[in-house]
């Protein structure tokens, strides 16, 4: 089954890179990407550096609702870093993989890590579609086929991850909590025994760990830090963009951003051929970009993400003292669905 998910995957990305690189003049895309200069790309480097500082202060904010100490910020951005990292790898073993890093250096529960990833994605979408709303009052135009698209699509998607968080409140009130408890441990029982406590009390702690029970003011920082991570990555794609002289302002660069991170959501390694349909897409559909600049501009944006992946990531491995025997252990424990 693992095999023939990564066949597929891999299928995506091939047939995506198939339609990006379609009627694509290569000679033409080598001149405009040589033409650039390079304090553009060192800017966009420092805004993903940036991103990952805020990212980090962010995810201490949720994951006070677990632990009462105050994990160092260093911490929280090296096990930052290194999820992006492992994201090149198929399946995007990086989400959950930092989620299970971070717990077991920090002794809490594996299952409230994950749970922290979750509930960050949780709010990164949901923040990323009031930003994309909020964006279409100052556009230029905001008629174009696929920008209503995208519009339609934000309406229906925001009510929907809005009542997740509800979900998660609803579940843990103490008699749902309870019923949802037997109906766990009821299920389980289908488990070898020796499986089936530590199966019980992950997936309960899991579910514990999906409601946020943090005082006022966190929730406060907590909104105000998420707008922060967005605003930051939008604004640095936008600088980019000024490098190669696209007609685009900030506020349409994030309609454009909109759509990569749906693409970026489909889980192809590194990102191969997702987050480079869509930039392709987005740039050409939205805002007429020529299909070899709109190529170039990709095409450097993706190879500066793999770069800052690369580079930060180690560097966090090497911080925090890892060795890369620790990711075979947690595949092998997301196989198992416990440890």
């Amino acid at each position: 089954m693992r095999y023939l998910r990564i066949l597929l995957i891999i299928l995506i990305s091939v047939l995506l890179l198939v339609f990006f690189f379609k009627d694509v003049n290569f000679e033409e895309v080598g001149k405009i990407v040589s033409s650039i200069n390079p304090l553009y790309p060192l800017a966009f480097f420092f805004g993903a550096f940036l991103q990952y500082v805020v990212r980090a202060y962010r995810w201490g904010i949720i994951l006070k609702a677990y632990k009462k100490e105050k994990i160092p910020l260093l911490t929280l951005y090296n096990f930052t870093a290194i999820g992006f990292f492992l994201n090149l790898l198929p399946g995007r073993l990086g989400e959950p993989a930092r989620g299970i890093l971070l717990a077991q250096e920090e002794k809490i529960e594996k299952s409230f890590g994950l749970a922290s990833v979750v509930v960050e994605r949780l709010i990164d979408f949901v923040m990323m579609i009031l930003i994309f709303l909020l964006s279409l009052f100052f556009l230029r135009n905001n008629d174009s086929l696929l920008l209503t698209q995208i519009k339609q699509v934000s309406f229906y998607l925001l009510p929907v991850l809005v009542a997740f968080f509800f979900l998660f409140y609803f579940l843990n009130f103490p008699r749902i909590f309870s019923f949802v408890e037997r109906v766990v441990k009821f299920c389980a029982k289908i488990l070898p025994q020796r499986l089936r406590d530590a199966t019980v009390r992950f997936i309960l702690n899991f579910l514990k760990g999906l409601k946020l029970n943090l005082p006022a003011r966190e929730y406060v920082k907590l909104i105000f830090s998420s707008a922060a991570v967005w605003i930051v990555v939008i604004y640095f794609y936008w600088i980019l963009i000024q490098g190669f002289s696209m007609d685009i302002t900030f506020y349409e660069t994030i309609p454009y951003f909109s759509i990569l991170v749906v693409f970026a959501a489909i889980p192809t390694p590194g990102m191969t051929g997702t987050i480079d349909m869509g930039s392709k897409l987005g740039l050409t559909q939205l805002y007429n970009v020529p299909s070899d600049l709109a190529v170039a501009f990709t095409l450097l944006v993706h190879a500066q993400l793999l770069i800052t992946w690369v580079v930060l990531g180690l560097a966090a491995f090497w911080m925090q003292g890892l060795s890369f025997n620790v990711l075979k252990r947690i595949e092998e424990q997301e196989n198992n669905e416990v440890s």
